[in-house]
């Protein structure tokens, strides 16, 4: 890898501000100043000091956010705040949502620059399960239970899959784990039998949940939940 892309991909500056650094000497290569911003470097193997402070380098970065109701699940809007807003300090790394959840539904949103893991984790041919605690106009009947566990037609020639569906505290309150990821799924499934859905809240994707994580705060994901990503 460059070495300038090293040290931007570390956070440490931009592609043009971190050839600057290199050009003052200030850049250490296993304790040889370097002035050549092309140099290669292995980040498993050298060291690399700026300013005499150790550079760490991280190749791929995995966020949670507790997204609140009202933002968008965009980079930029030209009307509304957006989930990219809320994250701050990685604004050198290229993240992109894994998912996305409407203005209205608050919870789980993923980002990474990992594009193979954000392929995988949304390709219908995985099946990965996404929990929402659903609020409900009036209380469930239970025969909708068996009903999304088989399956059903939302209109011509769209079906959804099976789901798992089941009472939570109160009868208004249910959780729904769904494996696609349709237009207004959720809504649209409780709609077909008269419900309307006062209240969304994705709580996790496969294994991984919001946990303490409060509305509006993000976190890096940690070795055991990526691996558990990687492995649905």
């Amino acid at each position: 890898m460059r070495l300038d892309k090293f040290l931007a991909n570390a956070g440490v500056g931009t592609r043009s501000e971190v050839k600057n650094l290199i050009k003052l000497g200030v850049v250490l290569v296993n304790q040889e100043v370097i002035l050549d911003s092309g140099l290669d470097v292995n980040p498993e193997r050298d060291e690399v000091l700026v300013d005499e402070a150790p550079v760490s380098y991280q190749e791929y970065v995995y966020l949670m956010l507790n997204k609140p109701k009202g933002y968008v699940s965009a980079r930029e809007d030209r009307k509304d705040p957006t989930a990219f807003s809320l994250i701050q300090g990685y604004e050198h790394r290229d993240l992109h949502l894994v998912g996305r959840l409407d203005k209205d539904t608050t919870g789980l949103l993923i980002f990474t620059d990992n594009g193979q893991l954000t392929h995988h984790l949304t390709s219908p041919k995985h099946d990965v399960g996404k929990t929402y605690h659903v609020t409900l106009d009036q209380p469930l009947d239970k025969k909708l239970i068996d009903i999304f566990k088989a399956g059903f037609s939302l209109g011509e020639k769209e079906m959804v899959k099976a789901a798992s569906l089941n009472l939570l505290t109160s009868p208004h309150q249910v959780s729904l784990t769904i494996y696609e990821g349709k237009f207004h799924q959720v809504k649209r499934m409780f709609s077909k039998f008269g419900y309307q859905v006062v209240g969304l809240h994705r709580h996790a994707v496969g294994d991984v949940t919001l946990g303490n994580l409060k509305e509006g705060e993000f976190r890096e994901l940690t070795h055991n939940e990526v691996a558990k990503l990687k492995s649905l």
